[in-house]
């Protein structure tokens, strides 16, 4: 007990001594060579402590960042499948609009329908499906039309709800077909690889020039007379043959196609 006493006692006087010895200056040596060696550790805490802060500052920018980001992306896709709906609804309205005009001129009886497949379980891409059938009032023979009374088509199956059509442009679409040119030169066409339309069996005596408009001739029951094919690319004469031929190019995009009408009278 005396010992523990004791040993209080100097630690006591020791801290007396060493506070007189702060005040009185005796130790400001002594110090000012402490600080001095512990400042590279201070400066080295110091600058720990800055990375440390500007690396959370920078992964909590970062996390922010990426929700921001997230969000937008998300905003993004919105907008572009609102854009492309009403980019769909502008061309359908336009395909309609053209549509009722060439109708506007016409005494004919008309049903539109959606093109629901292009192949339509033929094998082919020349082939549409329409969602409409012999219910509707649609017939084999009957023409397809897109825009301003365009023929892009020739029914060839129907079905109580669904109908079949051969695009012009497919070798099985044969159409009595005529030049606006003054003689009204006559022939077939028939669709050609699926790019094309080939008009044959055209007299050697007729002329049929390059640019000319080739239209429905109104030689068939179901397809009334001038609607529009497609225009002459070139023409092949050979002098030993009783016909000559053209090569036709459809009036519009045949690949573009989502809304059509087919004349019912």
């Amino acid at each position: 007990m005396k010992f523990l006493n004791k040993k209080i006692a100097i630690i006591f006087i020791s801290a007396i001594v060493i506070i007189l010895l702060h005040y009185i200056g005796v130790l400001r040596i002594f110090e000012n060579y402490i600080l001095a060696s512990l400042k590279p550790a201070e400066k080295a805490a110091f600058n720990i402590g800055n990375k440390t802060r500007d690396f959370y500052e920078e992964q909590d920018d970062y996390d922010n960042l990426k929700v921001i980001n997230e969000k937008l992306e998300v905003e993004n896709i919105k907008l572009l499948a609102e854009n492309v709906g009403l980019k769909i609804l502008e061309d359908e309205n336009e395909a309609l609009r053209k549509q009722l005009e060439f109708y506007s001129r016409h005494d004919y009886q008309k049903l539109v329908a959606n093109i629901i497949s292009r192949e339509g379980g033929y094998g082919s891409d020349q082939i549409i499906t329409i969602d409409q059938g012999s219910q509707n009032g649609i017939k084999v023979g009957q023409p397809v039309i897109s825009d301003n009374g365009i023929i892009v088509g020739k029914i060839f199956v129907v079905e109580n709800n669904l109908s079949y059509a051969h695009l012009i442009t497919d070798k099985h679409c044969q159409i009595a077909a005529s030049s606006i040119n003054k003689q009204g030169t006559a022939g077939i066409t028939k669709g050609e690889l699926g790019l094309t339309i080939q008009m044959n069996f055209i007299p050697q005596t007729e002329e049929i020039e390059e640019g000319e408009v080739i239209v429905t001739s109104g030689l068939e029951q179901l397809i009334p007379k001038g609607l529009v094919i497609g225009t002459v690319q070139d023409v092949k004469k050979e002098p030993n043959d009783l016909f000559q031929s053209a090569t036709i190019n459809p009036a519009l995009n045949l690949n573009t196609l989502s809304i059509v009408s087919i004349i019912l009278n």
